[in-house]
């Protein structure tokens, strides 16, 4: 069985947008899937800090409640060596603050699991990831890959409204 017929790319992005205000990624519906994988790839010139979110709703776009979420940070800029080799899962968090010198330049994959969008007995289809960056400047390009999916088929139905 192929990938794509079992899990999901979606671009959350156009290629190098900017994080100079609050900028929401695309949200996502993952009401068919049991995990998400949001990969964000900044570039080399970051400046200040942005705090990041993962929020859930039951439209796109909505941020009803904060999505815990594990997150892990690339060890160097894509091309080099150890693009690929990533940090320790943290725990789950509810915000991260993005330092630029630590991030700029680096892939950091936010991981989240279908049942992490249930709160009140409400199960929130709808995730927007936030970058707010009302004291910096950044560039960003970001994707998800969903996964499990629950009905497998050779294509698979739009997650982005």
């Amino acid at each position: 069985m192929r990938f794509t017929q079992i899990g999901h790319i979606v671009p959350l992005t156009a290629q190098g947008e900017d994080a100079t205000a609050s900028l929401d990624l695309d949200s996502f519906k993952m009401n068919q899937w049991e995990s998400a994988a949001i990969c964000i790839l900044f570039a080399a010139a970051l400046t200040g800090d942005n705090v990041l979110t993962v929020n859930a709703g039951l439209t796109s776009g909505a941020k009803t409640v904060a999505v815990n979420f594990t997150h892990r940070l690339g060890s160097a800029a894509p091309k080099n060596a150890t693009a690929d080799v990533f940090s320790t899962e943290s725990a789950k968090v509810a915000t991260l603050t993005l330092t630029a010198a630590t991030y700029q330049g680096l892939l950091l994959i936010l991981e989240i699991e279908a049942t992490d969008l249930q709160s009140s007995n409400i199960i929130y289809p709808w995730v927007t990831v936030n970058l707010d960056g009302t004291a910096s400047t950044g560039t960003a390009t970001a994707w998800v890959v969903l996964s499990g999916a629950r009905y497998a088929q050779d294509i698979q139905n739009t997650v982005i409204a």
